[in-house]
């Protein structure tokens, strides 16, 4: 063989597995991806998930295959997660109870934030403390007092003993000397059944879309609003810092994660396409305001720092409340 011929094909010979490495990376997504959710299928946020993928689909050409791991506070779905292969295939739509309230709730928790890639945030709902319209008070004040007089005529409910709505009405509850019973169920849509069948008097927090129609027909009351400033929907309804209290410093967030040592430009990737999704204003007025959320898109390393911060903020709410399970 010619000399310059034998350095050709030794060139080529180097050069094949890193054009093959590098095909391979610019390859992904190669097939479809597989989401894990903490809630049942039908609900909002099983919803959002699914237009996510579409949107997703969209841009990179693969779908998402949606699987919904629901049960013991988000716990299923994130151990499901942190177990799957690192490989980018597998992925998962988490919440601000599996991350930010579940290490300070759980002395026995299997998983730790360490073994999750904050991949972007999705949204942040916009809650609201909502009451029945038979309850004889109209205010936060009324409510107490009357609470007081009636123990065993109050009962409030949540999507799940140390569920943030668990949380928050047992911060309230500790704040002010409301008299209530909390009465657990398996999500948003059948706690919403007990209220409207009067099983229950009021819930929280609960996005507001949702409910809007209840509240603005009088058949429900908004009691105050979960944050700092006023909603634009309910510009009457007062802020929990508005009637005397502390502000609330925790909200009710739902992002996307990988587990833990999937490469990095992988993980950039997904986030990537999913922030293009987020940001696009059909998708919001659709899906994310449409169910009481507002859109919060993040890089992974924006993701980190905010997750950072609120795991304290939670493990303030999970303290003040007084709720401690498997201590």
């Amino acid at each position: 063989m010619h000399k310059g011929a034998s350095w050709a094909a030794a060139l080529f010979l180097l050069a094949a597995p890193l054009h093959a490495a590098g095909a391979a990376a610019q390859e992904f997504p190669g097939r479809p991806i597989r989401v894990i959710t903490p809630f049942p299928a039908g609900g909002p946020v099983d919803a959002l998930a699914r237009v996510l993928g579409e949107g997703f689909r969209e841009r990179s050409g693969q779908m998402f295959i949606i699987e919904p791991r629901p049960g013991a506070n988000t716990s299923i779905a994130a151990n499901a997660c942190k177990s799957a292969e690192a490989d980018g295939y597998t992925i998962c739509l988490l919440s601000s109870t599996t991350m930010s309230i579940n290490p300070h709730l759980y002395s026995d928790l299997r998983y730790t934030a360490a073994e999750f890639a904050p991949v972007t945030n999705v949204a942040v709902s916009e809650g609201v403390f909502l009451l029945r319209a038979d309850v004889p008070a109209n205010n936060l004040a009324e409510l107490v007092e009357w609470s007081k007089k009636n123990p065993d005529k109050m009962n409030y409910g949540s999507f799940g003993i140390g569920s943030e709505p668990h949380l928050m009405f047992e911060w309230l509850k500790n704040k002010t000397g409301l008299r209530m019973t909390h009465v657990p169920f398996q999500g948003f849509a059948p706690a919403l059944l007990a209220f409207d069948g009067a099983e229950i008097q009021a819930m929280a927090p609960v996005a507001i879309a949702p409910v809007l129609d209840r509240i603005e027909t009088g058949k429900a009351k908004a009691l105050m609003i979960v944050g700092d400033h006023r909603h634009q929907t309910l510009p009457k309804t007062p802020t929990i810092p508005e009637l005397g209290m502390p502000p609330l410093n925790f909200q009710v967030w739902f992002g996307m994660f990988a587990p833990a040592g999937v490469p990095k430009e992988r993980v950039e990737k997904i986030s990537a396409v999913l922030r293009d999704v987020i940001t696009q204003k059909t998708f919001i007025d659709k899906y994310v305001t449409a169910v009481g959320m507002v859109p919060a898109p993040s890089t992974p390393d924006e993701f980190k720092a905010f997750l950072a911060q609120d795991a304290v903020m939670g493990g303030e709410l999970v303290k003040v409340s007084g709720v401690r399970l498997n201590p």
